[in-house]
C-alpha cells in the first residue's frame, strides 16, 4: 500500500520550472544556420497568418457586400477580436463548431486555409 507522502514527494521536483526551453532557444539563436532556419519558418508563419486574415476578410466582404470585417486584414498576430456579441459566439460554437472565447477573439493561426469560406458563411449566418 502506498503512503500518502509519495504524492507530495513526487511533485517536489516539478515545483521548479525546467530550463530546457531556454537552452534550446540559446542554441538556436547562437548558431547562424539554426537561427536562419528559425527566421525562415517564422516568416512563413507570419505570411500564412496575413494570408488567412486577408482571405477571411475578403470572403466576408464578397458574401455580404459589406466592409464591416475588413479590419481583420489589418490586424497582426495570432488572434483577432471580431466584435461579435456573446450570443453569436455561442451560436457559432453550437451550430458550427467554431470556437473562440466569449469576447469573440479567434485564433487566426488555427483557421484551416481551405475552410475560410465556410467560416465566413458561418459568421454571416450567425449575425443575421
Amino acid at each position: 500500500m502506498r503512503s500518502p507522502n509519495c504524492l507530495t514527494s513526487s511533485a517536489a521536483p516539478i515545483a521548479s520550472p525546467p530550463d530546457h526551453g531556454a537552452e534550446i532557444i540559446r542554441t538556436i539563436l547562437e548558431d547562424a544556420e539554426l537561427r536562419a532556419e528559425w527566421e525562415a519558418e517564422l516568416d512563413l508563419m507570419r505570411a500564412r497568418m496575413i494570408r488567412l486574415r486577408e482571405k477571411l476578410s475578403e470572403a466576408i466582404r464578397q458574401r455580404s457586400n459589406s466592409k464591416d470585417f475588413d479590419f481583420i486584414a489589418a490586424h497582426r498576430g495570432m488572434f483577432s477580436l471580431l466584435g461579435l456579441e456573446n450570443s453569436v459566439v455561442e451560436q457559432l460554437k453550437a451550430a458550427n463548431g467554431v470556437y473562440m472565447i466569449g469576447d469573440s477573439r479567434i485564433n487566426v493561426a488555427g483557421i484551416p486555409e481551405d475552410r475560410v469560406g465556410e467560416l465566413a458563411d458561418a459568421i454571416l449566418a450567425a449575425i443575421k
